[in-house]
């Protein structure tokens, strides 16, 4: 079985869900229907001769596999013209073993209302075809660089910042689920959550999901934001980032910055994902905004 479908570029990355769902679910379907292996064209936008890797939800007997862009453009170039397409296949993967992996955190304590905090980070797990520099070392790199700004004494918060670096995202956000499950108990403390999940590109929108502020925290927010090109998007628009979702499903407030995507599924979980790709400005210009927004939360 081959599956060709197309994601296409969007700046949010919106193309990613109308194809992810061939590579976690087609292998298992294809089987069931009798296939003797599984074939699709990478959930990715480049034209590099790169294939993607990724999470299959339901495993599956059969041998699958993703095929760079280019590869399928020729496979579906010759099978427009009629002609017979045989393919051969050697696939070395599988379980390994096991091992247990953990969420990084670190904090910066409140100097008036510890209790109270703010939460944010990256992951730390990647595909290992490249270095994971953009899928996650940016959004740990990010945020943790926003959260040193906060460790002068003269920027000491009054509300505590928790920087985490969570475990074991790729397989199913299982870090984000195990610290929400550790942590329930702290919910009603939680200021706000946020996660730096989606390379390295400048922002360009904040959403929000939070109570109990008035127009004119957002519109100071507003005002932070705008000489760093970033535009509101709405009160009622997020979930706060991958990790972050098992919090905002317990009730937790959220905020998210947008980053520009349109190149980001060049990149994901390719060899092509190393560290040339980040460019300063737009690594500082992230960095910026997270500052302006954790001063207006943890103040």
């Amino acid at each position: 079985v081959y599956v060709a479908k197309r994601m296409f570029k969007h700046i949010q990355g919106i193309g990613y869900g109308h194809v992810v769902v061939a590579r976690s679910k087609g292998a298992a379907i294809a089987e069931a229907k009798g296939a003797t292996a599984f074939m699709l064209r990478s959930v990715g936008t480049d034209s590099h001769r790169f294939p993607h890797t990724g999470m299959m939800s339901e495993p599956a007997g059969i041998a699958a596999v993703a095929l760079s862009n280019p590869d399928a453009d020729q496979i579906e170039r010759l099978l427009a013209k009629g002609q017979s397409v045989t393919v051969s296949l050697q696939v070395d993967a599988g379980f390994d073993g096991e091992y247990t992996s953990h969420n990084v955190i670190a904090e910066i304590t409140g100097n008036e209302n510890p209790e109270k905090m703010v939460i944010i980070g990256g992951h730390l797990d990647s595909w290992d075809l490249g270095t994971g520099a953009i899928d996650d070392a940016a959004g740990v790199g990010i945020t943790t660089g926003a959260a040193v700004q906060f460790l002068r004494p003269e920027n000491r918060p009054k509300k505590s910042l928790r920087v985490i670096a969570f475990a074991n995202e790729e397989q199913g956000l299982l870090g984000g689920y195990a610290y929400a499950k550790a942590h329930k108990d702290e919910l009603q403390n939680i200021v706000a959550a946020s996660e730096s999940d989606f390379g390295a590109g400048a922002i360009w929108s904040w959403d929000t999901k939070l109570d109990g502020y008035d127009a004119e925290w957002f519109a100071q927010t507003k005002n932070l934001m705008t000489p760093l090109g970033i535009a509101f998007g709405g009160n009622n628009a997020t979930s706060g980032g991958p990790d972050i979702t098992p919090l905002f499903n317990q009730g937790a407030p959220v905020f998210r910055l947008n980053q520009n995507g349109e190149d980001y599924f060049d990149l994901h979980h390719t060899a092509d994902d190393t560290f040339d790709k980040i460019e300063r400005s737009a690594f500082q210009q992230n960095v910026q905004a997270w500052v302006a927004m954790l001063g207006m939360l943890l103040y």
